[in-house]
């Protein structure tokens, strides 16, 4: 009874742990879409879900802990969800921190009030138009990738929306790492496997 107890006591630890380092994250993801940070935080919510896929693995014996554990990863997903969202949104320009900052610099330059409607016309048709840009640009990588990997005898059967999906965490992945805003994707052939690679366009 005692080890059982003891067990059941690191295993609150550690999701109390998870809970907190939830928090804090879900604080940074704010600062990094307020513009307050330059970098999103990839590799400390790598690390949370890392330790979160540990603790999955092992065995949870109390019906209350079992409970906290999957209230805690329901968390987890709608948050991970929320996060996308924006992120997409920053990418297409839509963000509305991003068009609040824009008015903040538009007032503080003078521009005249009459002309927020065009600003915000201008912000949408260049969002609209980087989206259209985007979209093509993805589907002719998938294009190539379907027909590469066909060449070398893989199963060409992707779906285009899966395969966009993971493109666009990539880019991401490269943007934050790398601090830029372009990114192009690269189809090569590797060891007889064809492969997507991500590579930064830097200033």
């Amino acid at each position: 009874m005692a080890k059982r107890q003891k067990i059941d006591r690191v295993l609150a630890n550690q999701m109390d742990e998870i809970e907190r380092r939830m928090f804090f994250l879900k604080i940074t993801y704010e600062k990094y879409f307020s513009g307050l940070e330059s970098v999103e935080p990839l590799r400390d919510k790598d690390d949370l879900k890392r330790n979160m896929r540990e603790i999955s693995r092992g065995r949870i014996v109390t019906t209350r802990e079992r409970h906290k554990w999957q209230a805690l990863k329901a968390r987890m997903t709608s948050l991970e969800q929320y996060w996308k969202r924006n992120l997409v949104m920053i990418e297409r320009g839509t963000h509305p921190k991003m068009q609040f900052r824009a008015n903040l610099r538009s007032g503080a330059n003078g521009t005249p009030a009459g002309s927020d409607m065009e600003a915000r016309l201008a912000t949408q048709r260049a969002a609209r138009d980087k989206a259209i840009h985007e979209e093509t640009e993805l589907r002719r990588v998938y294009d190539r990738f379907v027909a590469a990997r066909k060449k070398c005898g893989q199963d060409s059967d992707l779906n285009y929306r899966a395969v966009r999906q993971v493109l666009r965490g990539q880019a991401r992945t490269i943007r934050s790492r790398y601090r830029c805003e372009e990114v192009k994707f690269k189809v090569s052939v590797e060891k007889g496997k064809a492969k997507v690679k991500a590579v930064p366009i830097k200033d």
